[in-house]
């Protein structure tokens, strides 16, 4: 029990002493110590203040506005002349925290800062040590202006630069030294959209308009890539996958009636695609990237579908009975070379061998039989009405020729041959009167054969004119087919080009998104 009542009471004196020591320490640091007096030994003297960074996240990289915002912290270090003890003298105490306040501390501020004021560090302790050396690290949401190089959007690499210097101090009263080649980031956070590549830094100086000094500074480059899976999946894909529904429209039939509302279809959805982009690239003028040329590419590649698609439709749609036939230059050109070079055959020369064996024997047959009318009158096979006149003419001779011999016959006739004889005369007679009702008869048949032949031949000559205009329209319609294939072949190639030459000659397009664990 005395033991531990001597322990706790040692302690007490210990910490008694201490805090005994750290305020005569205080006391004697900065009783006639002035904050904004420069600490150095010589006033000739350039005090030498080493400066890095510590790179903690990305917030966010605004492409419209082009500016950076990232959080971290500086490290300043410098050697305080005025700040200097011997720990032997005050309890070994070796450093000490006290507030930026009261001590000298470097007017370093970001020259690119993009935020409404332009030091946004957090005032926090400084670290004194008894070499009179100070450390200081500043945290801070910085926002600095960085210029968006956007040909490559969005496979883009972008190189943002921080210049932090002294506002009022020239070279010759605080040189400023980067710590290190690059930045601290091992306590980086990844960031979603952004890869960090890596962090440089290196310090120069420099001589402005306003002044003959040299200004020193300290420049961090950040050099980060844009993560393009998010890209890839939300609108790359989908307007590759829209641009080749364009070419499909093609394999549609003329008449499905759909070529032109497909077509329209997709322009509108590239369109739509194309506005999402321009809200997001920056308003420049100065270069287009790569994604804008792809969408306006396949937007022109849409448009000309449609028009090559309303071609198509005018030569499907050709009616021959009020407009020209193929003129010879447009059947030449498209329906043979074309056709040929495209290995395209009309659907006539496409039948069956068999086929045509059938068709024209019975074209043969055809030829062979009776004519219509021929068939109707069971007369022979002499169309028409000098036909019907020849028939009627065989007919009165064969009856002028019994007459004839009737009245040429035996003279040594008997009495009752004689009574017979103007019997058959009178029957004769009688015959003749029949004859000539029939021959009126015949006159009004020739009439309804006149009238009916010109109804045959109206008909047949319509039929005819039918067939004409039917295979002048197939004509059309297979120039519509050589120039259907020729536009599938055509678009098909371009949008591949296109999509080969614009996208997959960007250098990070197949660059993975998260190459190492750290950035």
């Amino acid at each position: 029990m005395t033991l531990l009542k001597f322990l706790v009471i040692f302690v007490f004196i210990l910490e008694c002493q201490a805090g005994h020591y750290q305020r005569l320490l205080l006391e004697k640091l900065f009783r006639d110590y002035d904050p904004t007096e420069r600490p150095v030994f010589d006033e000739n003297e350039s005090l030498n203040v080493s400066v890095g960074l510590a790179f903690q996240q990305i917030v966010d990289v605004d492409e419209k506005k082009q500016t950076l915002v990232f959080s971290g912290w500086l490290d300043m270090t410098w050697t305080d002349y005025n700040l200097r003890w011997n720990p032997v003298e005050f309890g070994n105490i070796t450093k000490i925290r006290i507030q930026s306040s009261k001590i000298w501390i470097p007017d370093l501020l970001l020259y690119n800062s993009a935020d409404d004021s332009f030091d946004v560090t957090s005032k926090v302790n400084a670290v004194l040590s008894y070499t009179g050396e100070v450390s200081y690290l500043p945290p801070g949401m910085f926002k600095s202006t960085c210029p968006i190089k956007i040909d490559d959007f969005p496979f883009d690499e972008q190189s943002c630069s921080l210049k932090f210097g002294s506002w009022t101090y020239d070279e010759a009263t605080v040189n400023l030294k980067n710590k290190s080649d690059r930045a601290q980031l091992d306590s980086y956070i990844k960031n979603g959209e952004w890869l960090l590549k890596d962090v440089t830094s290196y310090s120069e100086s420099l001589k402005y308009e306003c002044c003959p000094e040299k200004y020193p500074f300290v420049m961090f480059v950040i050099y980060i890539r844009r993560r393009t899976l998010y890209f890839l999946i939300n609108l790359i894909f989908p307007c590759l996958l829209i641009s080749f529904m364009s070419i499909l429209g093609f394999c549609l039939p003329p008449d499905s009636g759909e070529k032109i509302g497909l077509e329209i279809t997709t322009l509108l959805s590239i369109m739509m695609f194309s506005q999402i982009i321009t809200g997001i690239m920056p308003e420049s003028s100065l270069s287009v990237p790569k994604m804008g040329i792809y969408f306006a590419s396949v937007m022109i590649i849409s448009a000309l579908s449609i028009i090559a698609n309303v071609f198509v439709l005018i030569f499907h749609h050709r009616n021959v009975k009020i407009q020209q036939p193929l003129p010879y230059l447009i059947d030449l050109v498209i329906c043979q070379f074309l056709a040929k070079l495209l290995r395209m055959k009309r659907p006539d020369e496409e039948k069956d061998p068999k086929s045509k064996t059938y068709n024209g024997v019975s074209d043969m047959n055809d030829l062979s039989s009776k004519s219509l009318l021929a068939n109707v009158l069971d007369i022979n096979d002499d169309f028409g009405i000098g036909g019907a006149k020849k028939s009627i003419n065989r007919t009165l001779n064969r009856i002028n020729l019994k007459q004839q011999f009737s009245t040429n016959s035996n003279p040594y006739m008997t009495n009752n041959q004689v009574s017979l004889k103007r019997d058959n005369s009178n029957l004769s007679g009688s015959g003749a009167d029949i004859f000539h009702d029939n021959k009126a008869d015949i006159n009004s048949v020739r009439k309804n054969l006149s009238s009916i032949l010109k109804e045959i031949r109206l008909i047949t000559q319509k039929l005819k004119d039918d067939e004409e205009d039917e295979a002048k329209s197939l004509d059309w319609k297979f120039a519509a087919m050589v120039i259907d294939r020729l536009c599938l072949v055509v678009f098909s190639f371009a949008t591949v080009v296109s999509t080969v030459v614009i996208l997959l000659t960007s250098k990070n397009i197949f660059k993975p998104s998260d190459p190492h664990p750290i950035f």
